[in-house]
């Protein structure tokens, strides 16, 4: 049954994402589609000179050319439906190298974007979405008023520390997430179905979908999965640019990075117990700590009253690559080059002074001062080891969430901390939390206009407001 038939049938209700996946016709000037069936092509997606589709064509009487043609430049992003796709945990580095193979040339080149630190879905889809901050770095956390480590999977479940869902309009049921990881191309092909349907009831100018089962299809699959969701959702974007004649603008994005390499349990509850730590829900005494254990991930948060010595401990393990903590009003970083101290009065420019070494590499571009801003710039482009790091240390210490730890341990991506009961289930090809480029570094891409990067995610608001001329996200 060819692509129309299908459309006209559950037109109003949604169908599936059935685009072919690969064009019959390629030329350097069109990419030719057989959208019904019959072995011809129907459909087309014409490049400029850059190499980008500025235009699609239709044939209509059945001599394999393009008799409609519609120039998408021309039409005003403020006069089309706008369809918004998250995904969840895919690297700057993989999306641009697809596009450069010749993939998502209907999109402009792809952005930076760099996410909060700790690098977490929740924390990275609050700032995107401009929406209130988290309880926590994750729905397990040590709460500061109850003074212990409180919620885990029931709160997890519920959303509790994903306020983002109140002003998105498809984030798949929580219960579904383990499935990303056991079953991840299922439940990825499911969700992008899910949003197709949701398109087509045709309820909003704007949709706003974000893909959990994209994390699946990266953590086990690592780079494989990562460029198969990017191939589905280009399938999907050019099914709805078909079927709406042009009237339609995309933008991608993803909430951080993913490190691509294979990771295992750091140990730490091990490690410090033999360095004579009490591990514990309640921090009472000078030899407590309390370490959440729950996704599994490149970072791990602690709380305890003698944090310097906890700091000197955790460094000994071969897992840790940095540790950090507050320190009056500044935020101590320490790492195997050394011990430095961040400062910031308004959260915009930074002093960055190094006590011995260097542990983040930047007392060339920051000794002394810089601009936040700045710095981001001079950090993102892929060279860097730790992009816009003075920013994210500062703001996870003082305004990452409600509750932030004592103490944040940024991993080396060869190992991962987590619930034990996680780490069973599951082999890890991929994950992240660190502080580290490929942990962090994501992207955006969209259709309506070019987006000039490096960006924070929090500047995604913004940046979609410019170009649609509306509020970001819609009101509702």
């Amino acid at each position: 049954m060819g692509l129309p038939i299908i459309s006209f049938l559950l037109h109003g209700c949604g169908g599936a994402v059935t685009f072919p996946d690969e064009p019959i016709v390629t030329t350097p000037a069109l990419a030719g589609y057989d959208t019904d069936g019959d072995s011809a092509a129907d459909f087309f997606c014409l490049f400029d000179e850059s190499g980008r589709i500025d235009r699609i064509g239709y044939d209509r009487d059945g001599d394999g050319e393009p008799d409609r043609i519609v120039h998408l430049r021309a039409i005003d992003p403020r006069l089309c439906r706008h369809l918004v796709v998250v995904l969840d945990g895919i690297p700057f580095d993989v999306v641009k190298e697809f596009y450069e193979s010749g993939q998502l040339r209907l999109f402009d080149p792809p952005a930076v974007v760099i996410p909060p630190y700790p690098v977490m879905t929740d924390l990275a889809l609050e700032d995107a979405f401009g929406y209130m901050p988290c309880t926590g770095y994750e729905a397990k956390y040590y709460s500061h008023s109850r003074k212990r480590i409180v919620g885990g999977t029931g709160d997890y479940l519920a959303g509790k520390n994903e306020p983002f869902v109140n002003v998105i309009d498809y984030r798949g049921p929580a219960l579904d997430d383990g499935l990303a990881y056991l079953r991840p191309k299922r439940l990825f092909q499911g969700e992008l179905n899910k949003v197709k349907r949701l398109w087509d009831r045709r309820e909003r100018m704007e949709v706003l979908t974000y893909l959990v089962s994209t994390a699946g299809l990266g953590s086990r699959m690592g780079k494989e999965g990562q460029l198969y969701a990017l191939r589905q959702c280009q399938r999907l974007a050019l099914q709805i640019l078909y079927e709406s004649g042009g009237l339609v603008k995309f933008t991608f994005f993803a909430d951080h990075g993913q490190t691509n390499v294979p990771c295992k349990p750091a140990g730490l509850e091990k490690h410090l117990k033999e360095k004579g730590w009490r591990l514990v829900d309640r921090v009472r005494g000078d030899n407590d700590v309390a370490m959440v254990k729950f996704g599994l991930v490149t970072y791990a948060a602690l709380n305890a009253r003698k944090v310097a010595r906890l700091t000197g401990d955790l460094l000994e393990s071969d897992a840790v690559e940095l540790v950090s903590y507050a320190e009056g009003d500044a935020v101590v970083v320490v790492g195997r080059d050394g011990q430095a101290r961040i400062r910031s009065s308004d959260g915009k420019t930074f002093q960055y002074s190094p006590v011995e070494g260097d542990p983040l590499k930047l007392a060339e571009l920051a000794s002394g001062g810089v601009d936040g801003r700045s710095l981001l710039k001079a950090t993102s482009d892929g060279r860097h080891q730790y992009p816009d790091a003075l920013y994210r240390l500062w703001r996870a210490h003082f305004a990452g969430a409600e509750n932030v730890p004592d103490v944040i341990v940024s991993l080396d991506d060869r190992y991962y901390n987590g619930s034990g009961f996680f780490a069973g289930a599951v082999k890890m090809a991929s994950t992240h939390g660190g502080l580290n480029w490929r942990n962090s570094a994501t992207f955006i891409m969209s259709t309506a206009g070019q987006i000039k990067g490096p960006l924070r995610s929090e500047d995604i608001p913004g940046v979609m407001q410019k170009l649609f001329g509306r509020p970001f996200p819609a009101r509702r």
